[in-house]
């Protein structure tokens, strides 16, 4: 009887690598048992189907990566925001009157552009960087030494928006299934097999069967051992 694969100890690339020694030993000892040759084409076609998925969850990682630009964008938007705001209460009147002039821009445009959604956001912030980046804006960061904020506020954004490029054209082109669903795929194939193996070790049925059986139970054991080991 085959032992049993204890699949929460494994990745999609394990289980793989296991099918793969499985679907071999048995294509090589049964050729021709059209019981095992429906299931073993079954496992190879989702074997393929894994290939192309695993590592689709890092390919996720240009998710992450415009978190953490809209993070970015987000405290650079506060800090210059709030640097302008707290120079209202500076007693420099030149400074004060640079604050005065550069707030009304934040009031036109939005505080709390952060709570936008990311489109949203995006096109405010783009709008707030032309309203502030007038020739008679200029002089205003330079006076309350803030024309390096402004620049970090223009870089964050156009970070943000070309990696929500990125994303969108690799989610164009990438048709490969999360790694998961993959993985339960797999996993429904290759317990099907070990269904057969049972009945077929039962019924010594074809020849050679029991020993093959014992082959895949010791790769099993060891694919247990190993994963295990990696969690």
């Amino acid at each position: 009887m085959i032992v049993q694969i204890v699949y929460s100890y494994f990745s999609l690339s394990r289980l793989v690598d296991l099918a793969n020694k499985i679907t071999g030993l048995l294509n090589n000892k049964f050729p021709d048992n059209a019981m095992l040759t429906t299931v073993l084409s079954a496992i190879e076609a989702n074997v393929k189907v894994a290939l192309q998925s695993v590592g689709s969850t890092q390919k996720q990682n240009l998710t992450e990566a415009i978190k953490d630009a809209d993070l970015l964008r987000d405290n650079c938007f506060i800090s210059l925001k709030d640097h302008v705001r707290a120079g209202l209460r500076r007693n420099n009147t030149k400074y004060n009157s640079a604050c005065q002039a550069l707030w009304s821009v934040f009031i036109k445009n939005g505080t709390k552009l952060y709570d936008m959604s990311n489109d949203e956001q995006t096109a405010a912030t783009k709008s707030l960087l032309t309203d502030l980046n007038t020739t008679d804006n200029q002089p205003h960061f330079k006076t309350i030494h803030a024309v390096e904020w402004l620049n970090e506020l223009q870089m964050a954004n156009d970070q943000f928006i070309e990696l929500s490029k990125q994303r969108s054209a690799a989610r164009s082109t990438d048709t490969t299934i999360p790694d998961d669903e993959a993985f339960k795929q797999l996993r429904q194939s290759v317990d099907l097999l070990e269904n057969v193996l049972n009945t077929l070790y039962m019924m010594n049925d074809p020849e050679g069967i029991q020993e093959a059986v014992n082959e895949i139970n010791q790769y099993i054991t060891e694919a247990n051992t190993s994963a295990r080991q990696s969690k």
